[in-house]
């Protein structure tokens, strides 16, 4: 029990691969009760809120969407409608954030105008950088900037948090991969024909 306590607060930390939380949720399924279906839906609610706070847009995304509409289903076959709506909703944003992340993937918004400048300019200070940082090096106007990082917020390269009064932006998982994969087309050299 101690073991499946552990394991649920792994999966609400989002630090269970889909495999993993496979695993827990047959067992836990297995030998329901009503405490431990209480407890696994609010571990999946944390997931659910952790990986859409962060814009995650990965590929694993998929694989965690049918997590949740199994644990939904199971939910309603051992009586706990309630529960199995909430986990189908929450399931439901999660493919919202695959569908969104299709649409407007980060490959397609590194090609923009200053985002490839961007990247390189937070990758340069540390992976974060405040708003009035970005406006003076790149030049822009603050409508055009504002653009811009919300292209980049929208596509998950970038997280927007506020200092005061001061808008700071971080680059996510994503916009670390976005800005290698950028930094690496810009080393490459011409072949010799």
């Amino acid at each position: 029990m101690a073991s499946r306590m552990a394991d649920l607060s792994a999966l609400a930390s989002a630090e269970s691969s889909p495999g993993e939380a496979r695993e827990l949720l047959l067992s836990i399924f297995g030998q329901p009760t009503p405490d431990r279906l209480q407890d696994t839906y609010y571990a999946l609610r944390s997931w659910a809120w952790k990986a859409l706070d962060q814009r995650r847009r990965d590929p694993e995304l998929a694989a965690w969407r049918d997590i949740f509409s199994s644990a939904s289903t199971l939910m309603v076959k051992n009586g706990q409608t309630a529960l199995g709506d909430k986990i189908g909703a929450l399931g439901e944003l999660v493919s919202e954030s695959i569908s969104v992340g299709r649409n407007f993937g980060a490959v397609d918004v590194t090609r923009r105008q200053h985002v490839a400048e961007i990247l390189g300019f937070l990758s340069a200070h540390g992976g974060r950088a405040r708003r009035a940082d970005l406006k003076e090096h790149l030049g822009l106007a603050q409508c055009n900037l504002t653009r811009v990082l919300n292209m980049m917020s929208t596509a998950g390269l970038v997280e927007r948090m506020a200092h005061g009064k001061e808008a700071i932006f971080e680059l996510s998982r994503a916009g670390e991969a976005a800005q290698r994969r950028v930094a690496g087309k810009g080393r490459r050299r011409p072949h010799a024909a």
